[in-house]
């Protein structure tokens, strides 16, 4: 006989991941388990009698049931959150702060002492695993992955996704989870996967909300951040609204390093900024009967760097013989004040269709980044440093971008006695405008100057659909599906009259499968493939200026890259992970730096031009070694090759090891009071066509919650010994290069947050339509 069911929070929301189980109360013994997949679960092979089933989630009540079994049956079982009064002090179920499954990593946020007080790139690092160098994020030894917040891909650059991720403060989010084997339902980028981020949600009745003040200090400069979030819900009425102030200097820039056969060339570039970010969020959700919900919301959000033209970037172009005496120096310096305004919105609606837990979700989405540069560059020529020099050149600079994103999902979830399968479809449409004017004011009457000028025009339609089956029998659990997009791009420089055109058409298997050995034993298999496209900055032929002889160019020709990945492992307790992986990229795009041996002018563009296989091992252990210690590690051992397509780019390959180790200490027995250390190091590796050196950080946390949660006081020191900067070194034209980023982040924050009404749940884990195209702008 069947036994098939649905589990839902109070709102009728599928659960995914509740864990259910079913034992024949005549045996005493579990005949099955197995994790909900999107609120559905199925047990084949029944035989009559009396059973208990028991389902279960982290933040829940645990919830059990008796059901006489003589014919195939369908249930439904809710789970309410896990929050109780008791002589009006809440008593909340305390979740650990890691937990580990095959195919991802869960961070429980609010339970981390080292992110109090922080933001979600803050948040990010703290994951074991999870890489910040510079603007990137990425997984140790596996490549870099897309960021999602509430199943919203969030399409924009690099600089812009991490200057976004700094308006998220950390309060606000539930939990954070690193996916390496997203299924078909997910869109198909991320080299290495997803991250998903999860931010809490009201789901009691009246009020609620919180609100946050912090002071800090990263590299000498003051930061200060002030939000507040409220939440109302009546009836079938929610509304929700949140706000972020943040003001902040900051110290930004790299150094790029070539070493040519008489002298040595490097090129300094140190930014310093105040930084004001504004951005807010208001929403309104309605529930229609007991089956569907409607949910409308809208985001603002205001940037603004060097305001007044309080920041510059100071860039110095040393030219020094073997010995490291200074020949000559090109310096160029520029004030800048770019202004970012960003509007979304988001229409959600949730069904469920019938009694056996069909369900319906679809999004409409509006997405506007706009912004506007003004900068004055001047560049000179000197001998020495301490010299002023002549001018040689003298620009004013505006520049604007205007981003436009539609886009409209659905996703269709279907229990069939046989499998639950997904069905979906996704259409976006993209368009871009970006200009960058220079006029030349040496003489002191602005004078355009199109040599360097730049007018684009970029627009890009995909379509995909997926279909998705999970199915599980005895011990043995497979979720397999299929994505396929086709995209369509057209890129026009106005100014160089010069039209791009692409389109491909591709398909994204994605499998996995569990067996179940024994109760502590678990085995698992995933096989994806994924694909990473270029940032629109990438494509746009934009000459941005360094000095009078360097420069940043875009490549309109720059295609996607393609990343198949196998990964085969065991689980011992879901405390014990051990895997075996196998990544390959083609197509893969990188930054290089072109000097030539007969002039000073050296530029920086990318290309596609990287093949890469990479072979490794990972460990991860969760361990409490006495009531008042939580420890998690991790160790990845991997030996990485790439081969390069341009003969005047050397190939790499090698070892790289990566560790870390995390520590949390409870200084009570109610663990109101806590601390953390924790470290982690990347030894030296192979990465796109380079390697690196080693790099490290140390981080300390102190964290208190008074006795009825309402008050949390944190103090976090973050990369202590400043060491958390990578260089990264290769050989282009037979000539040695080296780039470093400054990520310079160490920082003290002092933070005080206080809790109002209700306590707060896990967002809905839904998804929004404009995930994927927002991380490339």
């Amino acid at each position: 006989m069947v036994l098939q069911g649905r589990i839902t929070d109070p709102k009728q929301a599928a659960l995914t991941d509740a864990t259910v189980q079913i034992k024949l109360i005549e045996d005493t013994t579990v005949k099955a388990g197995q994790n909900s997949q999107n609120g559905a679960f199925k047990f084949n092979g029944l035989q009559k009698g009396l059973y208990i089933i028991e389902a279960s989630k982290t933040g829940y009540n645990t919830t059990k049931i008796y059901i006489r079994l003589d014919q195939d049956s369908s249930i439904q079982l809710q789970l309410q959150p896990y929050t109780q009064e008791l002589e009006q002090v809440t008593v909340t179920g305390k979740k650990k702060l890691i937990e580990q499954k095959p195919d991802r990593i869960i961070y429980n946020v609010s339970g981390s002492v080292t992110s109090q007080g922080g933001n979600a790139l803050t948040a990010l690092s703290k994951i074991p695993g999870v890489k910040i160098s510079g603007t990137t994020i990425g997984l140790a030894g596996k490549g870099s992955v897309k960021i999602m917040v509430n199943n919203k891909l969030l399409e924009i650059s690099d600089q812009n996704l991490a200057n976004y991720l700094t308006t998220l403060p950390t309060k606000d989010i539930d939990k954070i989870e690193a996916i390496t084997s997203p299924g078909a339902n997910f869109d198909a980028a991320g080299g290495a996967g997803i991250i998903r981020i999860v931010t809490k949600t009201a789901n009691l009745e009246g009020w609620s909300g919180s609100v946050q003040g912090t002071y800090g200090q990263q590299n000498t400069y003051d930061n200060y951040t002030l939000n507040g979030s409220v939440n109302y819900k009546k009836d079938r009425w929610n509304g929700f609204a949140s706000v972020n102030l943040n003001r902040h200097k900051e110290l930004m820039g790299w150094i790029i390093g070539v070493q040519y056969p008489t002298y040595n060339w490097s090129l300094n570039d140190t930014g310093i900024y105040r930084i004001d970010d504004y951005n807010g969020t208001v929403g309104l959700g309605y529930q229609i009967g007991k089956q569907s919900q409607l949910q409308i919301s809208y985001h603002f959000g205001y940037r603004e760097e060097g305001h007044n033209l309080d920041g510059h970037d100071d860039v110095k172009n040393y030219i020094t013989d073997k010995e490291g005496n200074i020949d000559s120096v090109i310096r160029s310096y520029a004030t800048y004040n770019p202004i970012a305004k960003t509007n979304a919105v988001n229409l959600h609606y949730n069904t469920v269709l019938d009694s056996k837990g069909t369900t319906l979700s679809a999004d409409a989405d509006y997405f506007n980044f706009f912004r506007t540069d003004y900068s004055n560059f001047r560049g000179y020529a000197q001998p020495a440093l301490q010299q002023d020099g002549d001018q040689n050149a003298l620009f004013s600079n505006t520049a604007k971008q205007n981003i436009l994103i539609y886009t409209a999902k659905a996703d269709l979830s279907i229990p069939t006695p046989f499998a639950t399968w997904m069905l979906g479809a996704k259409f976006s449409d993209i368009s871009i405008y970006s200009d960058a004017l220079y006029y030349n004011i040496a003489t002191g009457t602005p004078a355009f100057d199109s040599s360097k000028s730049n007018i684009y025009d970029y627009s890009e339609k995909t379509q995909a659909a997926y279909i998705q089956g999970s199915k599980k029998w005895a011990d043995f659990s497979l979720n397999a599906g299929l994505r396929a997009e086709y995209t369509k791009t057209t890129g026009h420089s106005i100014s160089l009259l010069r039209t791009d055109k692409n389109s491909y058409f591709k398909f994204y298997p994605s499998v996995s499968f569990t067996y179940q050995a024994n109760e502590p034993n678990q085995f698992y298999l995933e096989f994806n493939k994924r694909i990473n496209r270029p940032t629109f900055w990438n494509l746009n032929p934009y000459r941005s200026l360094l000095t009078a002889y360097a420069y940043y160019d875009g490549n309109p020709a720059l295609k996607p890259e393609y990343t198949s990945q196998l990964e085969i492992g065991h689980s011992y307790k879901q405390q014990l992970y051990t895997s075996l992986y196998y990544r390959h990229t083609t197509n893969s795009f990188d930054y290089l730096t072109v000097g030539s041996l007969d002039t000073f002018l050296v530029y920086r563009t990318p290309m596609n031009f990287i093949n890469s296989s990479t072979w490794g091992i990972q460990e991860r252990i969760n361990l409490t070694p006495v009531r008042w210690w939580d420890a998690a590690l991790q160790f990845n051992l991997y030996y990485t090759k790439s081969k390069s397509d341009l003969d005047y780019v050397a190939d790499q390959k090698g070892w790289g090891q990566y560790v870390s180790i995390g520590n949390t200490f409870y200084f009570d027995k109610q663990k109101n009071f806590s601390g953390a250390v924790n470290f982690w190091c990347q030894f030296p590796e192979v990465d796109h066509i380079g390697t690196t050196n080693t790099y490290n950080s140390l981080d300390l946390g102190l964290m208190y919650t008074t006795l009825n949660k309402k008050w949390t006081l944190g103090l976090n020191a973050t990369d202590i010994f400043k060491n958390s900067c990578p260089t990264y070194y290769t050989e282009v034209n037979g000539l040695k290069q080296s780039y470093e980023h400054f990520q310079l982040n160490r920082s003290v924050v002092f933070s005080v947050s206080y809790q109002f009404g209700s306590r707060p749940k896990a967002g809905n884990d839904r998804a929004t339509g404009n995930e994927e195209e927002r991380s490339r702008l």
